[in-house]
Formats: C-alpha cells, sequence, structure tokens
C-alpha cells in the first residue's frame, strides 16, 4: 500500500485548511509508511521472525508561536478523524517555537533498487540469514546470534509553505555476535553489514564470512593476552573515528545541545582540533556507488541535506541545525531535522558522520600510519560506551587490540577501553588516512529522546598521539 492510498490528497488539504482556521501561520504534514522483516536466530535456532508495516501522519502546526505536534494512525478507523475536527484537540504536544525561512521545494526521491527488500520472499532471507549464522560457529564458541532486519520506508512531507517531498529508501541489516569462552576467559564480538539499497549489494558470501570472522574473532579475543593499561599512542580505524566524531563530539555539535550547556558553546571560531583533521556530517556520502546508511536527500522537515563541515583544519566552522535552532541561534540551516519514524517529532540528529583529512596531500594510508605510530597499539571496532556533551568526556569499548612494534601488526591483546576528554583528544591526532572503511561493513542507529535513526558508521584510520587506554 502506498502513500496516495493512505493519504489522499482531500485529508492533506483538509488538514492545511483545518489549521490555517485556527490562526496557523505554518503546517507541515508528514506521512509515512514502513515495511519491515525482521529475522533473528541464536544457537541455530530462529527465535524471531516478524513482518510489519506501520503507517501514519504527523502533523505540525505553528500557532502564535507554539507548535503543536499530534500524529494518527492511517487505519480504517483514523483516516474519517483526519477530516473531521477531532485532529484539533485542545491538548496537543505543545512548544514554543520559530522557524527559520525556506525557499519551498518539489521533488520526488525513490530509491528503486534491482532486488528490493520488500519483494525478496521471506525464504530467501532466512536461509541467508541461517547459513551466515553457522558460519559464527568455531571450536571455542559458546554461543551466537544473528540479527537480518530490512525496512522500507516511504514518506511525504507537505507544508503549507509549498514543499512537497516524497522519498522512497529501502535499508537492510545483518548483525552478528558470538560469545566465546577459552580456559574459561569469556569474551564477545560483534559485527555489522548494512546497506541502504537493494539486497544485491548483500552478498551472501561477505555476510557468511562476516559470520565466520565474527567467531574467529571472539575465541582469538578470549585467547588473547591481557591489554595493558596507561596512556599509549595509537592508531585507531573507521568505526572508532565514527565514534569520537559522532558520539563523542557530534552530540554536543547539534544546536540543541546548546540550550543546555555543550562543551562547544561559544567556540565557534576557535581551535578545538587539530589542524589536520576535518570533522563533517554529510546528509549524501556515498563511497565507490554506495550510500552511507544515514543517507537522507532531505530531512522530516522537506529541507535539502548537504555537506556540513562542522571542524576546519581543527576550527569549529558550523553547528548542525534544523529549522527551530536555526532560528533561535541565528545559524544557518544545515538539514539535520529527522524523526524515528510518524509518531516522533523531528529533533536535531547526525546523518553520516566522520573525521577526514583537512588536506588531501597529508593524508596518509593506513600502513603509513601504522609505520608513523612506530610502536604503539592498533585499536579497532567499538563496542557500547558513555558520553557527556557538556564536559565532552567519553568512554568507550573497544573489541579488537593490537599490539603495533616497529611500525608492523603483532599480537592479538584482549579487549579493552577508551577514555578521555574529546576536546583533548581532537588535538592530539597526528595523522589521518586518507582511505575510508566501506559503508556497507559501517552500519548503525543512534539514540535521541527515545527516537532511533539510521546513521553511517564510516571514516579513515587516525593516528592519537596520547590515548587513555584501559582503566
Amino acid at each position: 500500500m502506498g502513500l496516495s492510498e493512505l493519504v489522499p490528497e482531500d485529508v492533506l488539504e483538509g488538514l492545511m485548511e483545518a489549521w490555517s482556521k485556527k490562526g496557523a501561520s505554518y503546517v507541515e504534514c508528514r506521512a509515512e509508511v514502513e515495511k519491515r522483516t525482521v529475522i533473528e536466530v541464536r544457537d541455530r535456532e530462529v527465535r524471531r521472525l516478524d513482518f510489519g508495516i506501520s503507517a501514519g501522519l504527523a502533523l505540525r502546526a505553528l500557532v502564535e508561536g507554539k507548535m503543536h505536534f499530534l500524529t494518527f494512525s492511517l487505519d480504517e478507523a483514523d483516516v474519517p478523524k483526519a477530516k473531521s475536527e477531532e485532529v484539533l484537540p485542545d491538548k496537543a504536544w505543545i512548544t514554543k517555537s520559530s522557524l527559520a525561512e525556506v525557499e519551498p521545494v518539489r521533488d520526488e526521491v525513490r530509491i528503486r533498487p534491482a532486488k528490493a527488500p520488500v519483494e525478496v520472499p521471506v525464504e530467501e532471507k532466512l536461509e541467508m540469514a541461517m547459513e551466515a549464522h553457522k558460519a559464527c560457529f568455531s571450536e571455542g564458541v559458546k554461543t551466537a546470534s544473528t540479527l537480518y532486519m530490512d525496512f522500507t520506508i516511504t514518506k511525504r512531507i507537505v507544508t503549507s509553505e509549498g514543499t512537497d517531498v516524497i522519498m522512497e529508501l529501502p535499508y537492510a541489516l545483518v548483525r552478528h555476535e558470538a560469545t566465546a569462552e577459552v580456559e574459561g576467559r569469556l569474551n564477545s564480538h560483534r559485527a555489522v553489514w548494512g546497506v541502504l539499497g537493494g539486497l544485491e549489494l548483500v552478498e551472501p558470501e561477505e555476510v557468511i564470512k562476516m559470520g565466520e570472522e565474527t567467531g574467529r574473532k571472539a575465541v582469538e579475543g578470549a585467547k588473547a593476552r591481557r591489554c595493558p593499561s596507561g596512556k599509549f599512542r595509537v592508531v585507531v580505524d573507521g568505526d572508532l573515528n565514527h565514534l569520537l566524531a559522532h558520539e563523542a563530539l557530534g552530540h554536543g555539535a547539534e544546536a540543541d545541545s546548546l540550550r543546555i550547556g555543550s562543551m562547544l558553546k561559544g567556540k565557534m571560531g576557535k581551535a578545538v582540533g587539530s589542524p589536520l583533521i576535518n570533522v563533517v556530517d554529510d546528509g549524501r556520502f556515498e563511497l565507490e556507488g554506495v550510500k552511507g546508511f544515514g543517507w537522507i536527500p532531505y530531512d522530516d522537515e522537506g529541507i535539502s541535506t548537504g555537506r556540513t563541515v562542522i571542524i576546519e583544519r581543527g576550527v569549529l566552522r558550523s553547528y548542525m541545525t534544523d529549522r527551530t535552532t536555526a532560528s533561535e541561534f541565528g545559524l544557518p540551516l544545515t538539514g539535520n531535522a529527522r524523526a524515528q519514524d510518524w509518531a516522533h517529532p523531528p529533533i536535531v540528529r547526525m546523518r553520516n558522520t566522520f573525521i577526514e583529512p583537512s588536506s588531501p596531500g597529508e593524508a596518509m594510508s593506513n600502513e603509513e600510519l601504522l609505520e608513523v605510530l612506530r610502536n604503539g597499539l592498533l585499536l579497532k571496532t567499538g563496542r557500547g560506551g558513555q558520553v557527556d556533551p557538556i564536559r565532552g568526556t567519553f568512554t568507550f569499548g573497544v573489541q579488537e587490540v593490537y599490539n603495533v612494534e616497529k611500525g608492523e601488526i603483532k599480537e592479538r591483546l584482549s579487549s579493552t577501553s577508551i577514555s578521555g576528554n574529546i576536546l583533548v583528544v581532537l588535538k592530539k591526532i597526528g595523522g589521518v588516512g586518507r582511505e575510508f572503511d566501506r559503508p556497507q561493513i559501517s552500519a548503525g542507529f543512534c539514540g535521541k529522546q527515545m527516537q532511533r535513526v539510521p546513521v553511517g558508521v564510516s571514516g579513515p584510520w587516525l593516528l592519537i598521539e596520547e590515548m587513555l587506554v584501559g582503566g
């Protein structure tokens, strides 16, 4: 079922007219349909097999400086209500607000892959998930799980200003997790493969190989010598690059954080990192023809997205905004308004966020970064953690640790953690790679204010002159 069947034109026109009569200076309707498949396999047994369609409409109306927000599902019972006065309750979710001015846009962007997830039989998806799951098991692996998920989101954003944008975005994701035990020592490893596009991009051989690597790395970590604690020179991979850019720094660069006291408040135009780096949030990031998992052509206010340079050559240049924060703080619009679904309001969110070299000529290969490191630690793939966007402090888990001697990767060490203050760490970056990790192995979700949205998890390797490792 498409949007046209769910939200007839007379419903949209009726909503606009009803709120205009109520004194609204701005009305926005966001209709969404999401089709989803979820398969979960644990210890060689299918534990979950879900299919579903969620359809609804979110409405925002600005009346005398107050933004009214309300939602309703688009089933047969609720559609008639949308045409009636029942959609104008006295008690809607209301917040004080003003909006930055925009030029209206009309566009339609539909990703039509060769192998759309919604058209692939569930039997084929289940077979792939089971085969990949079996690959997780090797000697020493005690338990493993595999999650397959695909979801296709179709949405239409219509405003009283004249914007009318339609988007159709298909996603697919596979996540493996394995726990190994060796001589009483436990270790877990997790890996993700995700794409924005069709299942033709999800190569079964690669997903099976990822399962094998997940089990193997879990066992290697359980066998590994304990990682030492202390301050070390390190090289981190693209996954940890993303954690530093997105989690440790990025939430403090979302303009709504300025209301509560971000560590970046008052630092516009000031040096907050090494001159070797840019920090970027890119709504249309692509690599080798593959879109980042956080790729969106328009945000959930109908604003065209693009590349936002938060930090340029170490200097803070921009915050990420929606229309409300752009108006409130007098900032440029960056197209960062995102909502989890029709039941949630748009808030400032990131898309594909990473640290990149400020000058291509100064970027290094991964091998060159290790040569410059000489002796230290190579840290790969983060896992969980905590951040304080007010103070700028962070703690992240690290799944893979390798000893580096004379520029060569040597012994595998046990999993560990890293911690510090992001504004200190950014200034200690002494080298940036030129090779981005592939978007296919760099997919994730970010949570904020009880909402989760897809984000890209990619970036080049970084050389950091000092990092606190372990407890």
